[in-house]
């Protein structure tokens, strides 16, 4: 029965594996996996990370001073720029974070709950690249990536890769800087602190309202010596004591659960009924062929032999090559994703297109061996009535000759 399935059904068997494949990765899995992607990227950042608010340009001294107080906890200060950088000879225009002080990155969305590989070793000049990063350039650990900082070009080394950082738009890389660096950074800035800063709280509600009524962006605050009269000064310094700056905090925890969403699994489900019921005619088409109903009856049934294992190897190729093809499309789709894709995004509902391969294959295979045990019986009927009939004609022609024998006699 091998041969004779490899010659009738091994080809309409693997087209119909492809193409189910094909058709349940694309339009069912892929847009369920794809917001599923869209919405843990857009959350991470928020509830990976220990950041509670991202403030503006605090000056060298706020950075010193706000831990302890106000409810703050710790501080992550940086700069912001969007530069080209140069990595595996490709340029790419990027945001480029940099910092001289790295104690505290582990609050930051560069921490190890968001890490998707690292460096075995310590990496000198080490800068961080975020999954979209690696993605557009190829880059990896161990890489070497360069770019103008104070008026020199200075290279980096990839130390880690971590989950997209889209608070950015197109991510963002992470370096870290000397002091030499950042004082030369902060020369060609013009500036008396850094461009943003990362804050976790102890208790949130004070640090909120702190942040929203008396911080003040003391790095925009420019040096007496920039202006020509004490008057101008006072006029900058006032515009920027008296200035409410709200607007300009972003608050991780209200973005938090703005973002939060959940996904329906409706079009998985669609999907692995369209699969079964598919599989299912398929099978049902194929047993009825002339090649398979009509021969199997008129030669292999009536000779005594067992057709059940021509569809029991139809079940397994079927239900084996449907499922490896279905994740094999699934890895090769996941390749091709513009955005990161955790693992978390498949999640267990994604089950239901091999369980739904696994019955449809079953019942497909109940069905069939019971269409073959009907002709059997079936087959077996007409055998035993041709039977009865070739002895009742036999019987005939015996009497027949009997009788013509027993007429001569009495002649």
């Amino acid at each position: 029965m091998g041969g004779y399935w490899t010659r009738h059904r091994l080809l309409p068997s693997l087209i119909l594996a492809v193409a189910l494949a094909v058709v349940t990765v694309f339009l069912f899995v892929s847009p369920y996996v794809e917001q599923q992607a869209s919405s843990y990227n857009a959350q991470s950042v928020y509830k990976n990370s220990d950041i509670d608010f991202i403030v503006p340009e605090p000056s060298f001294d706020q950075v010193s001073e706000l831990p302890g107080t106000n409810g703050v906890d710790k501080v992550f200060p940086f700069y912001l720029t969007k530069t080209e950088v140069k990595v595996n000879g490709k340029s790419r225009t990027t945001t480029v974070l940099l910092s001289d002080q790295f104690e505290n990155v582990g609050m930051t969305m560069y921490n190890d709950s968001r890490l998707l590989g690292k460096s075995s070793g310590d990496v000198d000049n080490p800068i961080f690249v975020d999954w979209q990063f690696s993605k557009d350039t190829s880059a990896k650990v161990g890489d070497t990536i360069s770019f103008a900082l104070g008026g020199n070009t200075v290279e980096f080394t990839i130390a880690a890769v971590y989950e997209t950082n889209n608070i950015y738009d197109g991510g963002a890389i992470l370096a870290e800087i000397t002091q030499d660096q950042k004082d030369a950074v902060a020369e060609n800035a013009n500036s008396n602190g850094y461009s943003g800063a990362y804050i976790s709280a102890t208790d949130y509600n004070a640090c909120r309202s702190y942040l929203t009524t008396d911080y003040r962006p003391l790095g925009r605050l420019k040096n007496r010596d920039q202006f020509e009269s004490e008057e101008q000064y006072n006029t900058h310094y006032d515009a920027i004591m008296s200035s409410g700056y709200a607007n300009e905090i972003t608050d991780f925890r209200v973005r938090e659960n703005d973002l939060d969403s959940k996904q329906s699994s409706l079009m998985i489900l669609v999907g692995a009924l369209l699969e079964a019921v598919i599989l299912i005619v398929f099978n049902v088409i194929m047993a009825n062929r002339g090649c398979e109903k009509g021969y199997f009856k008129k030669h292999c049934i009536p000779k005594g032999q067992n057709v059940k294992s021509y569809y029991t190897i139809s079940f397994l190729f079927e239900m084996i090559a449907s499922i490896i093809l279905f994740i094999g499309v699934m890895f090769v789709n996941a390749k091709m994703a513009k955005d990161y894709v955790p693992s978390s995004a498949y999640g267990i509902v994604i089950a239901a297109i091999p369980a739904a391969i696994i019955i449809a294959e079953i019942i497909a295979l109940a069905m069939n061996n019971s269409k073959v045990a009907v002709i059997t019986a079936k087959v077996k009927q007409e055998q035993a009535k041709a039977e009865a009939e070739a002895r009742a004609k036999a019987a005939e022609q015996s009497q027949t000759v009997h009788d013509g024998a027993a007429s001569k006699k009495e002649s």
